[in-house]
């Protein structure tokens, strides 16, 4: 049974699907291979001559990453990143191109420096990029959101992005 996508994954997947305008977004998706834990959030897919894959891993805490200390929050995006990395090599084979995103409304200066450090291992051990939205890029991104929201009025199946639609044509 698939479980309800949270607000924060519904707000990266609506800005993969209406500002990077992505065909496909899904939510939740779990390794097909028994007993493996492999998780990815949120999965955004170019489809076309060279499909793209931008796979994403979402903590929406409002009082930092909340996985424990500074160091214990650079460990666990690392491996969260490790295990979506082997779920979509699985999944999509290692002929698309793939991007990888870390999103994250408030991180700390402290939990941010381990996961400069995550990023930079990551890359490493993957040969792919892994961008960190946090804080003011996470803001930024969002903000752009907004604005096709404010711009639109139309129903485009995404909750979170019907909210910002909602919000930005209050009448005052």
């Amino acid at each position: 049974m698939a479980n309800q996508p949270k607000a924060g994954e519904m707000l990266v997947g609506a800005y993969l699907k209406l500002v990077e305008e992505c065909e496909i977004v899904a939510y939740g998706q779990h390794s097909p291979i028994e007993g493996e834990q492999m998780e990815v959030d949120v999965i955004g897919i170019h489809p076309g001559g060279k499909r793209e894959i931008i796979v994403c891993e979402v903590a929406t805490h409002l009082r930092g990453l909340g996985y424990g200390s500074s160091r214990e929050n650079g460990e666990k995006v690392e491996s969260k990143f490790r295990n979506a990395e082997s779920y979509v090599s699985q999944v999509f084979g290692s002929s698309e191109s793939q991007r990888y995103q870390f999103w994250s409304p408030n991180v700390p200066p402290k939990s941010m420096e381990e996961l400069e450090k995550a990023s930079d291992q990551f890359e490493k051990q993957s040969g792919c990029e892994l961008e960190l939205v946090t804080n003011r890029r996470y803001s930024k991104k969002i903000n752009n959101l907004r604005k096709v929201a404010s711009s639109t009025y139309s129903q485009r199946n995404e909750l979170a992005f019907r909210f910002l639609q909602i919000l930005e044509h209050l009448k005052e």
